[in-house]
């Protein structure tokens, strides 16, 4: 992409770029959560424990392309405000708590169902 005609750095593109990452990684993660909560209801714990896995991966990444830009900015980097960012952490900050509720619900409802 030619920047020159955009008026759009390579730092700001490099941040767009990240901050993709990350709401792709906890959406692709989220809809893994909703998978391993219907699983549960029909009785497929394998698979519901394998969904969970898939999303725990998921988060891993998206954790990882956010501590990227904390490091950036902890080295003296300005990264600035921006709403896609905010988005960003947004999305991964509940796609983390709905995993601590989708693993709390999972085992209350094995543990409902003996």
């Amino acid at each position: 992409m030619n920047t020159e005609k955009t008026g759009v750095t390579s730092s700001e593109m490099k941040l767009e770029e990240i901050c993709f990452q990350i709401i792709a990684c906890s959406g692709e993660a989220l809809s893994l959560l909703m998978e391993a909560l219907k699983k549960c209801r029909g009785h497929d714990y394998a698979g519901a424990e394998k969904s969970i896995d898939k999303a725990s991966e998921l988060l891993n990444q998206a954790h990882h392309a956010h501590t990227q830009l904390l490091a950036k900015e902890a080295g003296g980097e300005k990264i600035g405000y921006s709403v896609l960012l905010t988005h960003a952490q947004d999305n991964m900050m509940n796609t983390l708590l709905a995993k601590t509720f989708t693993v709390e619900m999972i085992e209350m409802y094995k543990a409902l169902k003996g």
